[in-house]
């Protein structure tokens, strides 16, 4: 395994080949990056891991497939509900040790989902899941954006997202692949143990950086920002959009391009991973180079990339070519995950830097319980009494709206800049 150093260099020369500006930190905002974006890697692995196991469960425990779909819902739900707290807690005592203990707890967690006995034990130990990876992400989020200097902070929560979605598609070939070769008990076990290391490292970590000495503002307080409450919407409706896509585009593709299950996660898999990848880094990067320009620029930018996105969508859903299906699925990947790091970033430039993880959970929150949980059954719902083609359709008018509402941002963004004394 790369060291931090070797990491470092490999990242530095990557950019540099690409003519991309990168900032030389120095080697503890390295380790902070790199620690906190292979966890995030795991957060996702063991999020996902359980989904490839279904059949194997379905097996173990005779249940049907609204309770094995239940393992998954679970987890979310519980995730969108622990964020508050633990958000809120962050912002007033050490982030660096919740932190640690999400990352701890949901590793145990993990290792008790390969000794339940039950399925009420194993759905138990899920959602258990979701309490330990709720501490985490308000906690990390907030520690990235204090380490790495204001002008680079789309881009390195850019780099830090980049964790979610190769960790994601991971999980989801992990939980077949070790499910087949040593059962789903040993694969819960052998994901679980590399978190506790991931723990110990993210509990010793070295920051040089003081959070400001005030007290942390009052939670009702961040009500009062109108950009920071159109983030939260845009957010909701990009989520919603996505979620409905990864939940039912699978089963788009048979039923619309006869393509098997196998052949439709495997071409739409591989496609998009690789346009979410570009997405999320040339995002963050031409966020950043307006943001240098305009106070708005990441806002801009978010809301711009949506807006060039929902055309390919649109077409995608509307096509009876496979081609173009596929052709459009990649291009609307790419310019539907260039919100990212910006987001994150927007986020932490409207509100107080002693706010910023409840900021950032109160965020979470509404997007995955208004949009995680939503999407799927709404867009299940169209199908069932129309066709899933128009079910798909609610998803590209959520992105739609979700464009329009950052570019909103970047207005009120741009408004407040020019009354500002």
């Amino acid at each position: 395994m790369a060291t931090v150093p070797e990491l470092k260099t490999n990242l530095e020369e990557g950019f540099r080949r690409l003519g991309v500006e990168w900032p030389r930190f120095a080697g503890w905002q390295w380790k902070v990056l790199v620690v906190l974006t292979l966890i995030n890697l795991l957060n996702y692995f063991d999020r996902l891991i359980v989904v490839p196991m279904f059949p194997l469960l379905k097996d173990e425990f005779m249940v049907s497939d609204f309770r094995l779909g239940l393992l998954a819902s679970v987890l979310i739900l519980v995730n969108s509900l622990a964020v508050l707290p633990f958000g809120f807690w962050s912002d007033r005592t050490s982030r660096q040790k919740i932190m640690a203990f999400g990352v701890f707890f949901w590793s145990a967690s993990t290792v008790l989902s390969g000794v339940a006995t039950t399925f009420r034990s194993l759905l138990a130990a899920r959602g258990l899941v979701g309490v330990g990876e709720g501490a985490y992400a308000p906690a990390g989020t907030a520690m990235i954006s204090e380490c790495f200097p204001r002008g680079f902070r789309a881009r390195v929560q850019a780099v830090f997202n980049l964790g979610m979605l190769v960790g994601g598609v991971l999980g989801l070939a992990a939980g077949g692949l070790l499910s087949q070769w040593v059962g789903w008990r040993w694969a819960f076990f052998l994901v679980g143990v590399p978190g506790f290391l991931l723990a110990i490292s993210a509990y010793r970590l070295r920051v040089h950086v003081a959070l400001t000495p005030e007290k942390a503002p009052a939670v009702w307080s961040l009500l009062r920002i109108p950009a920071y409450l159109m983030v939260i919407a845009g957010g909701m409706f990009v989520v919603f959009a996505g979620t409905a896509f990864i939940t039912w585009g699978p089963v788009f593709a048979g039923r619309y391009h006869n393509l098997s299950i196998a052949q439709a996660s495997t071409w739409m898999g591989s496609l998009v991973l690789i346009g979410s990848i570009g997405g999320v880094l040339v995002g963050g990067y031409v966020a950043d180079r307006l943001q240098a320009h305009w106070p708005w620029g990441r806002a801009a930018t978010i809301g711009a990339t949506l807006l060039l996105g929902t055309p390919f969508l649109y077409v995608a859903v509307t096509t009876d070519e496979l081609a173009i299906f596929l052709g459009g699925l990649f291009v609307a990947s790419f310019f539907l995950t260039c919100y990212h790091g910006p987001a994150t970033a927007v986020i932490h430039d409207l509100t107080p830097e002693r706010a910023h993880a409840f900021a950032f959970a109160l965020y979470l929150f509404v997007i995955h319980f208004f949009g995680d949980t939503m999407a799927p059954a709404l867009v299940g719902r169209v199908s069932d009494v129309s066709e899933l083609r128009r079910g798909l359709l609610l998803g590209v008018a959520a992105n739609l709206v979700s464009a329009f509402s950052f570019l909103v941002v970047a207005w009120l963004i741009r408004r407040r800049s020019r009354s500002a004394p």
